[in-house]
């Protein structure tokens, strides 16, 4: 049987060639070599479906940590972008607002005192041109000298009414008295017997009416000079204030 090809010049068949006093050895050195690399090469294969996935989850445990990671930065810098810009457009939001407070203070400042000039305006005009003082009081001394010239017209006129109505019931109440008066002639006194209201026993203290005795009043509807000596005596007492 010829020797088989050479495979190397060193390593394992070295010696295969090399020492022929060792061929036996070598040879069952060979064979245990083969047998151990072919077994060693079905236990890779048997093994490498195992390996293929564990080197796959390998990588991608490896890749899912990398990209956790790069996610990580990624999320850390887009926080941190998000929170420099929100601070910026609340800055910006807080200016807006100072600068609307303050329009709005200076509009409310400016508005103030337009409706002060304003009131201040209308109250001058209206005292001026409306109501004018100087003319509200000429106006309200006419309406009270008209007021008095009308008070006295109506109370001269009231009064004449009142001394109007005061002759006419006198004057009811003297042709009453005189209708009654010139009904008693007959108790008239005679030269031989006084009359009724001449009794001699009321000679201290007569009856009177209107300042007169009865008696009188008897004597003077007879001769018809009744109202004109009552009018008389009524002259006479106011004249004197009785």
């Amino acid at each position: 049987e010829p020797p088989p090809p050479p495979l190397s010049t060193t390593g394992l068949f070295y010696l295969y060639y090399k020492n022929d006093s060792g061929r036996a050895i070598s040879t069952g050195a060979t064979k245990e070599v083969v047998s151990t690399f072919f077994e060693a090469l079905a236990d890779a294969e048997a093994m490498r479906q195992a390996e293929f996935d564990a080197t796959l989850h390998l990588q991608a445990s490896s890749r899912r940590m990398l990209q956790r990671r790069r996610f990580g930065h990624e999320r850390q810098r887009a926080i941190t972008l998000e929170r420099v810009y929100r601070g910026h457009l609340g800055r910006l939001r807080y200016e807006d607002s100072q600068e609307e407070r303050d329009a709005w203070m200076r509009r409310a400042f400016w508005d103030s005192n337009a409706v002060l000039v304003q009131k201040i305006w209308r109250g001058f005009s209206s005292r001026k041109h409306v109501h004018n003082f100087y003319l509200r009081k000429a106006y309200l001394q006419s309406v009270a000298q008209r007021g008095a010239a009308v008070h006295d017209i109506l109370e001269k006129h009231h009064q004449t009414l009142a001394e109007l109505e005061g002759e006419r019931e006198e004057s009811e109440r003297l042709a009453q008295f005189e209708g009654v008066v010139s009904s008693l002639h007959h108790l008239l006194s005679t030269q031989s017997c006084p009359g009724l209201y001449n009794s001699p026993y009321q000679q201290m203290a007569p009856l009177t009416v209107y300042g007169l005795p009865i008696e009188e009043h008897l004597r003077n509807v007879a001769s018809g000079t009744l109202r004109s000596t009552i009018a008389s005596t009524m002259t006479s007492k106011t004249g004197m204030g009785i």
